[in-house]
């Protein structure tokens, strides 16, 4: 009878992982195997949990119209240069800071703020030459 190869184990399993499951039984290992699909499968799901909490806070911690005109007023833009009701509309959330951005030698003012590994931002208005 040939004797199977042993299988090599992924460069992303701990060592103590790999040796403690060499030690194991194919009983063991299948209880193993259905026990680590069972997590992978709860941690898939709560991730997505996660992910809608977030947007659902967010959603909830939407800025007004008369909270962004008063953060960009703070900033020194004039409140008659931006469309603050479609503004308003985008779901900046209260947190967003105000930054310029250049943009082939011209400069504008975005709200930017962060949404779990991304980075979201938000046009506002030209800076004035003034």
């Amino acid at each position: 009878m040939t004797e199977l190869p042993m299988p090599q184990p992924s460069d992303r399993l701990p060592k103590y992982i790999v040796e403690g499951l060499q030690k194991q039984d194919s009983e063991t290992l299948r209880a193993v195997a259905d026990y680590a699909q069972e997590l992978r499968v709860y941690r898939a799901a709560q991730a997505e949990t996660d992910r809608t909490t977030t947007a659902d806070r967010h959603q909830r911690e939407r800025a007004t119209v008369n909270e962004l005109a008063a953060k960009a007023q703070a900033e020194g833009i004039p409140g008659d240069v931006a469309d603050w009701s479609t503004i308003s509309e985008k779901g900046i959330p209260t947190k967003a800071s105000i930054v310029t951005k250049t943009i082939n030698d011209n400069k504008y003012y975005y709200f930017q703020w962060r949404e779990g590994d991304r980075i979201k931002s938000e046009y506002i208005a030209p800076v004035s030459s003034k």
